[in-house]
């Protein structure tokens, strides 16, 4: 092989991180409860919920004051508990993946390491779906911060990042949709 061909693969080896690279793991790979703030955007800064049943790869979100949301991103379905109505809907396709971050078709490219929240993790940029943005995942596929810089629904801006991590069995049956009795 020529130098110019060794020089040329050795550099391709080397710039490989920086490539446009297929959607990392978004789901973690054991159980784990996240306590998020909102960042960046409009409005008042928020905390809530998130936990995660590994073994179901299905995602519960609490917000206060509002409700809840199961994802099970296995079976493509979910449902979302509105508490003040006593109501629970069908989760809408495009809602269940937002709850993953980035858009479907997304690309993504390795940019450096960070912490948060004291973990470990791997920044991504990424971009698809005209969307714009970036997100930090734990080496667990815990996603720790996520931001959309350009192109979010209704042109929102911001994200959230973790502010506690706790990996601890969970509850299978906080996943199931509760019944509804007048």
């Amino acid at each position: 092989m020529s130098p110019f061909l060794k020089a040329a693969f050795a550099f391709a080896l080397l710039a490989a991180p920086a490539l446009a690279q297929p959607a990392p793991s978004m789901i973690p790979a054991r159980d784990v409860a996240i306590t998020y703030r909102s960042i960046g955007g409009a409005g008042e800064s928020m905390t809530f919920e998130m936990a995660w049943l590994a073994s179901a790869a299905s995602l519960r979100a609490d917000v206060p004051g509002l409700g809840w949301s199961v994802a099970d991103h296995r079976a493509g379905a979910g449902f979302i508990v509105v508490e003040a109505e006593r109501r629970i809907m069908p989760m809408p396709p495009m809602a269940l993946h937002a709850q993953l971050g980035p858009p479907q078709g997304a690309t993504f490219t390795r940019d450096g390491s960070d912490r948060v929240a004291g973990q470990p993790c791997t920044n991504f940029r990424y971009q698809g779906g005209g969307q714009e943005g970036r997100i930090c995942l734990s080496v667990e596929g815990v996603m720790l911060r996520s931001l959309i810089i350009a192109g979010g629904p209704m042109g929102i801006t911001g994200g959230l990042e973790a502010t506690q991590i706790r990996f601890v069995a969970l509850d299978p049956p906080i996943f199931a949709c509760p019944t509804v009795t007048r």
